[in-house]
């Protein structure tokens, strides 16, 4: 969404469907930090198997829990 449109009603139009969960994440996902945090986790993750303790802290930081099949 451009930086212009952000005071638009029908720019969010879309979020309004979304269950508590959902809504979060949108929010969260467009926080440059955690897309930075994240970003970093994933390319660790490239290079060599990330521990638990690196998952429970990412986590923890960002109050998210991952799904079972380890996504």
């Amino acid at each position: 969404m451009s930086h212009d449109k952000w005071r638009s009603p029908a720019a969010y139009e879309g979020l309004r469907s979304l269950d508590a969960p959902g809504f979060a994440w949108e929010f969260l996902s467009r926080n440059p930090l955690f897309q930075q945090d994240r970003e970093q986790l994933e390319q660790t993750g490239h290079y060599r198997a990330l521990s638990e303790a690196e998952l429970n802290e990412f986590a923890r930081r960002w109050g998210v829990r991952f799904r079972d099949d380890g996504t």
